[in-house]
C-alpha cells in the first residue's frame, strides 16, 4: 500500500506545483477604474428672450419674422420670432450688446436697421452711434458713426413710405440744442433739422400714418408749453421740418406707436415701466381716440406691426421691467378687442 500512497503524494505534489505555476503565469487583475469626474451640466438655453428694458425690436416682412436684439442683460443676443416660436440666432457677426437702440425695417434694402444705444448700462458703458443691418442671417455694419448723429440712447427710427426714406430722431439730450432729425441716404445719415420736435424727447414714438400719408410723432408728456399749447404734442414730418398739429391732445401718455394692420390706423400704447395704466389709443388722422379693448395682460414694453400675421403685437413682461431685473419677454397679439398670447411655451 505504501507505493500507492507514495504515488498519490507525488501526484498531489505535482498538482500543487501546476496550480502554482498556472497562477504565476496569469496576468494580474486590472485595477478598478477611477470614479467618473463630475462635470457641470450645460446651462440650458431659454425658449425665448430674457431681458430687462431697452431691447430693440422690428418686423422683417421680407423674411416673415420679427427680430429682437439686445436689451438689459440680453447682451448681443439676436432672437427671431417666426412660425409661432422663438429661436436664438447665431449670426457670423453681431453688433456690440446695447440698450435703447432705434430699430426699423427698410423696404428698399429689405433689411432691419438698428442705430445707437448704450453698451453695458449696468457698468456705465459708452454711448454708441453705429448703424447695423440684419439681412435675415447675420448683421453687417453700415456706418461707424463718423460725422453722424451724436452717440446716445433714446433715438427713434421709422420708414416714411410717402417720401421713401428712413428717418431718425435722436433724443433731445444727446446733443446741445435738442433733438436732431436725420435721413439715411443708403450709406450714412444726413442731418435735416436740429431741434425740430419735442424739446425733451426720449424714445419718441414715431410711425408712418396711411391716413395722412405722412410720418407722425407723438411727444406727449415730453413737451413743455408750446405755441399751440402744452397738450398739442402730435407732429407731422413733411421732409424738411416737423409741423405741430393743433387740436390733437390725447388723454394718456404714450411711449410706443405702430400701425394696427387690421384697422389701418396708428395705435398709440402708453407702454413702459413708469406707466401704471397701460391702454391703447387710435389716430383718426386728426385726433386720438381711446380704444375699448381688453386690459393689456402684461406690463407692455414695446409695440410693432406684424405684416406677416396682420396683427398688432405687444411685447411685455409679467411684472414691471427694470434695468436690474431680467425676465421672460412675452408676446401678445390684438385680435379685435381681445388679446391672444402667442408664445404660450415660454415660462415665467
Amino acid at each position: 500500500m505504501r507505493p500507492a500512497t507514495g504515488l498519490a503524494g507525488v501526484i498531489a505534489a505535482a498538482a500543487l506545483a501546476g496550480i502554482a505555476i498556472s497562477a504565476a503565469q496569469r496576468p494580474p487583475r486590472p485595477a478598478p477604474p477611477p470614479p467618473p469626474t463630475p462635470t457641470a451640466a450645460p446651462t440650458p438655453i431659454s425658449r425665448g428672450p430674457i431681458s430687462g428694458i431697452g431691447f430693440a425690436v422690428a418686423d422683417d416682412p421680407s423674411a416673415a419674422e420679427v427680430v429682437l436684439f439686445g436689451g438689459v442683460q440680453n447682451d448681443d443676443n439676436t432672437w427671431i420670432w417666426s412660425r409661432g416660436q422663438w429661436s436664438l440666432a447665431e449670426p457670423a457677426t453681431s453688433p456690440p450688446g446695447r440698450i435703447d437702440a432705434a430699430a426699423a425695417y427698410d423696404p428698399q434694402m429689405k433689411q432691419v436697421l438698428i442705430f445707437g444705444g448704450r453698451h453695458n448700462p449696468l457698468t456705465g458703458g459708452p454711448s454708441l452711434n453705429d448703424t447695423w443691418a440684419w439681412n435675415g442671417g447675420t448683421w453687417r455694419e453700415l456706418d461707424r458713426g463718423t460725422n453722424g448723429p451724436t452717440p446716445g440712447e433714446g433715438s427713434s427710427m421709422a420708414w416714411d413710405d410717402a417720401l421713401k426714406q428712413m428717418v431718425l430722431v435722436t433724443a433731445a439730450g444727446a446733443a446741445p440744442g435738442g433733438d436732431q432729425t436725420w435721413v439715411w441716404n443708403g450709406a450714412h445719415w444726413v442731418l435735416r433739422i436740429h431741434g425740430g420736435v419735442a424739446p425733451s424727447a426720449f424714445d419718441l414714438p414715431i410711425a408712418f400714418d396711411p391716413v395722412t400719408r405722412s410720418l407722425i410723432a407723438e411727444g406727449c408728456c415730453y413737451a413743455p408749453q408750446s405755441p399751440l399749447g402744452a397738450l398739442d404734442t402730435t407732429w407731422r414730418w413733411d421732409g424738411d421740418r416737423w409741423q405741430q398739429l393743433p387740436g390733437t391732445a390725447e388723454p394718456l401718455p404714450g411711449s410706443a406707436l405702430a400701425l394696427n394692420p387690421s384697422t389701418g390706423r396708428l395705435t398709440l400704447c402708453n407702454c413702459g415701466p413708469m406707466l401704471t395704466l397701460p391702454a391703447l389709443l387710435s389716430w383718426t388722422g386728426r385726433r386720438w381716440v381711446l380704444l375699448d379693448v381688453g386690459r393689456l395682460p402684461v406690463e407692455p414694453v414695446a409695440e410693432i406691426s406684424d405684416a406677416t400675421s396682420g396683427r398688432l403685437l405687444i411685447f411685455g413682461s409679467a411684472t414691471p421691467s427694470s434695468q436690474f431685473v431680467a425676465q421672460p419677454v412675452h408676446l401678445w397679439a390684438l385680435d379685435g378687442t381681445a388679446w391672444q398670447q402667442l408664445d404660450t411655451s415660454v415660462g415665467g
